[in-house]
Parts: C-alpha cells; structure tokens; sequence
C-alpha cells in the first residue's frame, strides 16, 4: 500500500525532537513491502499547504499522522496543538481520497496517541488509533486493510466497531533495532537548529513516579539493546547523516548504569568521533566510575530529573530513590566537569511552602556555578490513566469523567501557586544559573544564535551555554530589578 507518515511537530520548548518514532514504524512499513513515503514538516513555513501538496502529489493508500505532544506541560504558558492537529486532519480528509472519493484510512500514532488511546479517536476524527509499539502493528494494520483480515488481531489498536471505540491489548516487542531514520529525515535542518539525533539504548520503564505515563508509552518491563549493536547503529548514522551530537532518548540512561557503562566502553573501545548528550540520568544508581567514564566516551552534558529537592516530595512523587541519592549525584556530576540540566516540579500533592521552600534552596545552594542549570515547573500535569490522575479523583481534586486531553494541572491546595511564583522569582538573585519553565520557549533570537553555533562547528546541545549567559552580569542584574511578573491566570 502507498503509505505516508507524517511528523509535524514544531514545538520548540527546547532543541526541535527529529521523529525517531516514526522512523522506526516507516521502516517496518517499507520492509513488509509497502511504500512508504515520511513527510517531515517540523520546519514547514507553510504547513498545511505543504501537506495537501505532498497528499496530491503521493495520492496515498494509508494516512498516518504522528502526535508526539499532547501540550507542552507548562500550566501558566499553556500550548496545545490539537487545534492546529485537527486542521492538518481536515486537509488529510479533504486531499487523501480513494477513487471512488471516499477518505483514506487515517491512523493516529506517536507518543500521546499512546497516553490518549481510544480517546484520540473522537477528538481528532480519525479511523484508527495505534498505542504502544508501532513496528508490528503498523504492518499488521496495513496487511489487515489490505486483506480484510480481522482488526481484533492487530496489536495496541484503537478502532470503531458499531459506533464504540475500542481498544485490543497492547504487545511489547522482546527486541529492537535501529530506527532507519537517515533514509527518512533530511538532517541539516535539525542541526543547524540545535538538534541531537535520537538513538534508543532501551525500551520500557520499571519507575513508579505517580505522574508519569511513560509505561504507558513503553511499557513497564526493560528491553535493553546490546551495546555493540547501539554503536553500530550510531556509527552507520556517522557515516550516512553525520551528525555532531547523539542524544541517548531513553526514559533512564543509567537504568541500569552497568548498561551505560558497556555502551561508554563500547564508544571508547572503537573510538567514535562524536558528541554525545542523554535524556534522563536517575539519581538513584550513579557509581563512582559513571560520568567520568561518560566523559572520557565523548558526553558533554546530560539532563537530570529528581523533580524535588526533599524527600517528602520524592517519597509522595514515588520516585524510589532519596536525597541521599540525589546530593550524591551533584557531587559526582560537579565533579565530572559535564553541563548539566536539572528538572524540578512544584505544587505535586502534599506540596508545602516549606517542601516547595526546601527543594528551591537545594537549587540555590547545591546546584551552583555554570556547570549546572535548574528549571522549576508549577502545577503538574494530570495525564490519563496515571496515579496523579487516580489521586486526583480520589481527593475530590477533579471529577472522575474529566477531560484529561485537556489541560488539567494539579497545584497543591496547601500552597499558594504565585506564592511559588515569586519565590522562585527570588532564587535568581541567589542563583543565576534558575529559570521559570514558564519564562519562555526557544526565541528567533536563540534560533540565530544556534545557526551560528552550527556554522562553526560547535557540538549541540546548545541549552549548555544558557548558565553562561545567564551569569554575564548586566542580563543578571536586570532578571533580579524585572522579574518574569507571571501571576497566576497570564497567559
């Protein structure tokens, strides 16, 4: 069957996310004998009449739209683009049209459809919905419109039946390979923009942080790859895109740390020539010999999520790991010489003024100088079918039949929301190296400045130079006179 997928995810909380996930479901589709066709509009200046051009141009059997965000999680800067994903679907269902002028099958995956499920069936207008893993289902998708086999058999597979969505159980893969990406995705884009090229160590996570709906994505159980095969994998990527920074997506690197520390060994051993960054590093398990090993591999910075500062708050998270754990991981992180950015969350239930109070002043205190950056949010994100939303229910916070595709955040009643504004706002003054997460996605100014970064070869992720610029006295001097000013409510 004619196939095309389509990525047009143009968020820019950060570096611009090149769609590794649908790389992978493109390249099961053309090995089971389909044609495939990634249509990456994440640059698009015009992107709904690139899309109708590309749909007219394709005339595709299948339609598959990727969703990697349901919003950007950030309750006083709140973005969502279901709007735009609902007008990129009636351009789908206008152009993409059998010959007898009926739609195409249009089939949701990607993260959030994972998080949405049979949900996304009705919000966004579509005919099937894929959760989980999209390697096996896609194809077996396909094969069944192609065949008229059964639905009930196609793995993870959200569809109407009699006017009911339904939902058939999700399958894990026991294994995986490379995602293909380079035969899909134009590279210079993503890296004159800051962008890391994804490369998954690891599937599935075994934490039980009550607001997190990664298992739901990946499932709760393991997978680890062979670290020989991740190597071949990015070397392949060198030879074929030649990107200067890899970025290891998985939900935990270190999870377990004697993994990481094979791949490291693995790099060092064939003497890679590359950058590398990571995604999660979990406090919990940071052996002495981790980072420095990171280092010598070729890593030159790394994001960190303990998401509290006390261990009231990592117990109520359940995070499973204490601040034991996590001031370990400062000191071995200050003393590996890598960047670091470390995430916090304010206002998750049982949030005081003084837990808010002690993780602020771990920031402050602990998370000095322009080796580290810290990032606070306000208000959390209710996902479905997580404990925060079961939690929620049960205190009475939120009803059980709301609308969590929307954006519901939880903000500890115990606590005022601006009272956590203003303190964070304060902790510029003692520390630079602090930001609101609200303050602000990537501006054009940024973008400029990472097209210069890439002109001259410097290695992304480009969010490493921010403590520097944050440190340079007068921009200090004028964060501490004019605060961000958010009150609760601004948009």
């Amino acid at each position: 069957m004619r196939t095309l997928l389509i990525y047009s995810n143009q968020s820019r909380e950060m570096e611009p996310a090149a769609p590794v996930g649908l790389s992978y479901v493109a390249s099961a589709a053309q090995a089971a004998g389909h044609t495939v066709k990634l249509l990456d509009l994440a640059f698009s200046l015009n992107l709904t009449g690139d899309l109708a051009a590309a749909i007219i141009a394709f005339k595709p059997d299948v339609v598959g739209l990727s969703i990697r965000n349901i919003d950007n999680v950030v309750s006083q800067r709140f973005v969502s683009p279901q709007d735009a994903l609902r007008e990129q679907v009636a351009v789908i269902r206008q152009h993409a049209r059998k010959a007898d002028g009926t739609p195409v099958p249009l089939v949701l995956g990607g993260p959030a459809i994972s998080i949405l499920a049979e949900r996304a069936l009705s919000l966004f207008g579509a005919d099937f919905a894929n959760v989980g893993e999209g390697e096996v289902a896609f194809p077996a998708l396909l094969d069944a419109l192609e065949h008229g086999t059964p639905l009930a058999d196609v793995p993870g597979l959200c569809y109407w039946q009699d006017g009911v969505a339904r939902r058939n159980p999700t399958v894990l893969l026991p294994g995986f390979d490379r995602s293909g990406m380079q035969n899909f995705v134009p590279w210079h884009n993503y890296q004159k923009s800051g962008g890391t090229w994804p490369v998954q160590s690891k599937r599935g996570c075994g934490m039980k942080c009550s607001y997190c709906a990664y298992p739901l994505v990946e499932g709760s159980k393991l997978r680890l790859r062979p670290p020989g095969e991740v190597v071949d994998e990015i070397e392949q990527v060198l030879r074929d895109a030649g990107p200067r920074t890899f970025e290891f997506v998985d939900s935990t690197f270190n999870t377990p740390a004697s993994h990481a520390i094979e791949i490291c060994e693995e790099i060092i051993r064939r003497k890679v020539k590359a950058s590398f960054t990571v995604m999660g590093v979990n406090p919990r398990d940071v052996p002495p010999e981790l980072f420095p090993i990171m280092k010598r591999a070729g890593f030159n910075s790394m994001l960190i999520s303990p998401e509290a500062g006390c261990d009231e708050m990592l117990k109520n998270f359940r995070k499973g790991f204490t601040m034991e754990h996590v001031n370990t991981c400062v000191d071995r992180a200050r003393v590996s010489g890598m960047k670091s950015f470390w995430f916090f969350m304010l206002g998750g239930p049982g949030e005081t003024m003084e837990t808010a109070e002690e993780s602020i002043r771990f920031a402050e205190t602990r998370l000095t100088g322009r080796q580290f950056l810290s990032v606070f949010f306000n208000g959390i994100r209710i996902l479905p079918r997580t404990e925060l939303a079961e939690q929620a229910i049960a205190e009475g916070y939120i009803s059980a039949d709301t609308d969590l595709s929307s954006g519901v955040f939880y903000h500890s009643p115990l606590v005022s929301e601006q009272a956590l504004i203003d303190r964070v706002s304060l902790a510029f003054s003692r520390n630079p190296c602090i930001v609101h997460a609200a303050d602000g996605a990537i501006t054009d100014r940024q973008r400029q400045l990472y097209s210069w970064l890439d002109k001259f070869g410097v290695a992304a992720p480009y969010w490493r130079f921010l403590p520097d610029v944050l440190s340079f006295p007068p921009l200090h001097y004028l964060r501490n006179k004019f605060p961000s000013g958010m009150a609760v409510g601004s948009p």
